[in-house]
């Protein structure tokens, strides 16, 4: 056991910041910036409008890359797991569990319906998030294209994950991509990572968290812009899906426990020992009450819950029904867009190609013909980016628009939504794929 003293004028002097930067998650954990981001969900609530999907399709919001008591860095049980995801507005939950040698991911794995919610096993390993349709035990420490092409084969589904981290993310014949993913985009955090490893700090930030729960654990988001680009490059080559990736394990946060000696028990999200403090330090932030006996909680905040981090951002699936046949052949064919819900519900966003009584849905391809239009729809008027090879071509204001397509290329669309004075991206579509006559 390790018995750390603070001086307290050091804690409010990590907490100063300066201005000399880029805008980053410490400074949007602000009450005035945080406030000014609640009010514009506030609106954007009030704003909405329904409409109505075009096309033979329903639509229903997945997340994947989601962990559970499985993976060694997790302690979600699948109930709770469940219940946020039904809170959070999602109908198919795909795990990816880090193997370990006493369970198989794909047999032992989740899988089936549970409470209105589809379950489907699969694994976060070599590099890839993989869905097999069988198990993959005997595979696991073989090269990332022989995995992949072992999945593929066996009907299975493969995206190549965390592209910050790795040189070789052009694989053949995958199913796509991450083109967004929460752990990720927290690395370029510096200040917030160095936070979050101060035990004071949480304390000190916690009426934040606790006010504006989404909004603050949403501080980190900010435009991926080199995972489009990569994925714009692998998308010229052949077709790629692009889904987003929670990452999401509910392991981050701290809790006080009472201890022997005049103490208290400083826990890791995980419940892992961190440090122990004089009592006395703690009450100086939290009063602890009389006769309060050891193992006693005095303080709990966990940043990342499953409802938050499931709600952050989703993958919007174009489906014929609620089963895993059809979820597999929406990702296959790339029907789906990955919407950041945290600013908005995305449902009802549309983009597709027209020509007379011709629909192509997105990840589909068509050829040039006469009156070969792109349109895009959406339940909020925003600031649309038409992108054509990973270059923007075309910008609208408004909750539609509709271009007549002249040249080939791989066209994907944006829209972006004022958020607290910020420009932030709020729905990325997948691609629709357009050849020479």
């Amino acid at each position: 056991m390790r018995y750390v003293n603070f001086n307290l004028g050091l804690l409010f002097a990590f907490c100063l910041v300066t201005q000399a930067h880029a805008i980053d998650a410490i400074d949007r954990l602000t009450a005035e910036r945080l406030e000014a981001v609640h009010q514009s969900i506030m609106t954007f609530k009030t704003e909405r409008r329904d409409i109505p999907r075009r096309g033979p399709y329903q639509e229903y919001r997945a997340n994947l890359h989601v962990h559970s008591a499985f993976s060694h860095d997790s302690r979600g049980k699948i109930e709770d797991i469940v219940a946020a995801a039904k809170a959070a507005g999602t109908s198919v939950l795909m795990f990816t569990e880090h193997p370990a040698k006493h369970y198989d991911v794909f047999i032992d794995g989740h899988q089936g319906l549970r409470d209105e919610v589809l379950l489907i096993p699969g694994a976060e390993t070599n590099g890839m998030l993989v869905y097999p349709r069988q198990s993959i035990k005997d595979m696991l420490s073989a090269k990332p294209q022989d995995l992949s092409d072992f999945v593929r084969g066996r009907e299975g589904l493969t995206f190549v994950s965390h592209l910050e981290e790795r040189m070789d993310w052009q694989l053949s014949g995958v199913t796509g991509v991450e083109i967004y993913n929460t752990h990720a985009d927290s690395k370029d955090e510096k200040r917030l990572m160095s936070s979050l490893r101060n035990p004071l700090w949480l304390l000190k930030s916690a009426d934040l968290f606790q006010r504006y729960p989404q909004e603050a654990f949403s501080a980190l988001f900010d435009y991926p812009a080199d995972y489009l680009k990569r994925w714009d490059q692998l998308c010229e080559i052949a077709p790629h899906t692009g889904v987003s990736a929670n990452d999401a394990h509910q392991n981050i946060g701290i809790t006080v426990r009472m201890a022997e000696d005049d103490k208290v028990r400083v826990e890791d999200g995980l419940g892992e020992e961190v440090l122990t403090l004089e009592a006395a330090v703690f009450a100086a932030l939290k009063p602890i009450p009389k006769d309060t006996k050891p193992g006693t909680s005095l303080f709990e905040l966990r940043l990342d819950t499953y409802e938050r981090s499931l709600r952050h951002v989703g993958t919007h699936l174009l489906l014929r029904e609620l089963t895993q046949p059809a979820v597999w052949e929406a990702l296959n064919q790339g029907r789906a867009f990955v919407a950041f819900d945290w600013i908005a519900d995305a449902t009802g966003f549309d983009y597709a190609a027209t020509s007379a009584d011709v629909r192509t849905e997105m990840g589909g391809n068509t050829k040039i013909v006469a009156g070969l239009t792109l349109s895009g729809r959406a339940p909020l008027a925003g600031h649309w980016r038409l992108i054509r090879n990973g270059q923007i071509v075309q910008e609208y204001d408004g909750s539609n628009f509709e271009l007549t397509v002249r040249e080939p290329g791989v066209y994907r669309s944006e829209l972006w939504l004022k958020v607290g004075g910020e420009d932030r991206p709020w729905v990325l579509s997948n691609p629709i794929y357009i050849t020479e006559k």
